[in-house]
């Protein structure tokens, strides 16, 4: 067994390193290969799966407490930041804006401290309202806008409940965080993750502060400033089970053997996950340098890159005059203007309605 002591008034945390030794070398071995086929890629490439990934890890972060954006505008606000979308939006989402920011500062800065003003920045960021509240006797700021109390149970014959003010818990999980303690970057994401989510120390915001510090650690772990995995989109897949080992782990006495061997089951399905995006990014590559001079109006490139991604159910007329936001009269000569230049077809199957789809390349 591997101890990790903080101090008496911390949660013994114990995990069984036999265990989880090929496990982590798994995920390690995934990860590296990973880096090195994304280095590979050329810069607009790595562009195009930075941002497929940052939008699905922007947008499973927020349906982590049931907040659910619009995909298409999450792509946007995260192309902005990166610097890659150059054109003046229309129309802004300001609640997805806050997310992209926090989200990029966790991962491009993952090397900076962890502290209370970042958590509280995080914090306001994502729910617009101000985390501080001044005492006015000491003149300081209080650690948290609404203290709470966090139980942890230790083991042993005579365990007994801690109690302590979760202001003085996150003191003793940012030192942590902070401290170089022999830790792998991939254990100590995972650890951050489930104390942080069993601290709770906001009435909201805590799933999407702890998929941040999940981001954070993790982007040191990968030593590189960009996401090229979303680990928060696969544990928003398996949250049933998410919730139910994290329930358990924190029920019995923090053995976090099983936890972590879960999230880097994780770890391991996102990882390969990312080779079907690896797939569309160069399926949209090789289809842009074929068709880089065939004209196409907006609406038109914006539902190919929909198809040459995902999307739910069959390509209708109707379906493609929701999605670029016309009528139905302009869908049908988007879409007929495409099947003579080849680039959509009918598909065979029958039935009431036409479907389309894209033509081979």
């Amino acid at each position: 067994m591997y101890f990790v002591y903080k101090n008496k008034n911390s949660p013994v945390i114990i995990w069984d390193n036999e265990a989880l030794l090929n496990p982590l070398a798994e995920v390690r071995y995934q990860q590296g290969r990973l880096i090195g086929a994304m280095d590979a890629l050329a810069l607009d490439l790595q562009n195009e799966a930075i941002l497929e990934t940052s939008t699905l890890d922007i947008t499973k972060c927020a349906e982590m407490e049931n907040i659910f954006f619009d995909e298409e505008k999450v792509r946007i606000s995260t192309a902005c930041k990166f610097g890659i979308y150059k054109k003046k939006l229309t129309e802004k989402d300001e609640e997805i804006d806050r997310l992209t920011e926090a989200m990029m500062d966790a991962t491009i800065n993952c090397n900076l401290p962890l502290s209370d003003e970042r958590i509280f920045f995080w914090h306001e960021t994502l729910t617009s309202k101000k985390a501080k509240e001044k005492n006015e006797e000491t003149g300081r700021f209080l650690k948290l806008s609404r203290i709470k109390k966090a139980v942890y149970k230790t083991i042993g014959k005579n365990s007994t409940g801690f109690r302590a003010l979760a202001n003085k818990e996150m003191a003793n999980f940012i030192n942590w965080v902070n401290t170089e303690n022999g830790l792998d970057s991939v254990v100590k994401a995972a650890i951050a993750h489930l104390w942080f989510v069993t601290i709770r120390p906001f009435d909201e915001g805590n799933a999407r502060i702890a998929g941040l510090l999940t981001n954070m650690l993790l982007a040191r772990s990968d030593n590189t400033l960009h996401r090229f995995y979303s680990m928060l989109a696969q544990m928003k897949s398996d949250e049933k089970q998410y919730h139910s080992i994290l329930e358990k782990t924190q029920n019995e006495n923090f053995d976090v053997t099983n936890w972590m061997l879960w999230f880097f089951g994780c770890m391991k399905k996102a990882l390969k996950a990312t080779d079907v995006i690896l797939l569309s990014v160069m399926k949209k590559s090789e289809f842009w340098k074929i068709h880089d001079r065939t004209p196409l109006n907006n609406r038109q490139r914006l539902v190919i890159n929909k198809l040459m991604g995902s999307i739910d159910g069959k390509l209708q007329s109707s379906k493609w005059a929701q999605m670029a936001n016309c009528s139905s009269d302009t869908a049908l000569r988007d879409i007929k203007d495409l099947m003579e230049k080849g680039i959509l077809r009918q598909q065979q199957q029958g039935g009431r309605s036409t479907n389309y789809e894209l033509a081979k390349i």
